[in-house]
């Protein structure tokens, strides 16, 4: 949406914005986005760390048996 349809129609951009973030446009260059409160709290608001970003919310759930290594059969040259 181009900032001057935002201006003229902020309702639409609105009703936009719940379903989807909105693009809104300034001189044909991307400038700003507009998303609903609920969106911005659940992807913005919140600082993540590098744990929780990369956390399985499952592991919790599941028991981790890691595989047991032998050196048994390997052979070594000298």
């Amino acid at each position: 949406m181009t900032s001057a349809a935002f201006n003229q129609n902020p309702s639409k951009a609105k009703k936009e914005a719940s379903e989807r973030p909105l693009v809104i446009t300034d001189h044909g260059e991307a400038a700003y986005v507009l998303v609903s409160y609920a969106e911005f709290q659940a992807n913005w608001k919140a600082p993540k760390t590098l744990f929780s970003a990369l956390r399985d919310p499952r592991a919790d759930q599941r028991e981790f048996v890691p595989e047991r290594v032998g050196f048994d059969d390997r052979t070594v040259e000298f």
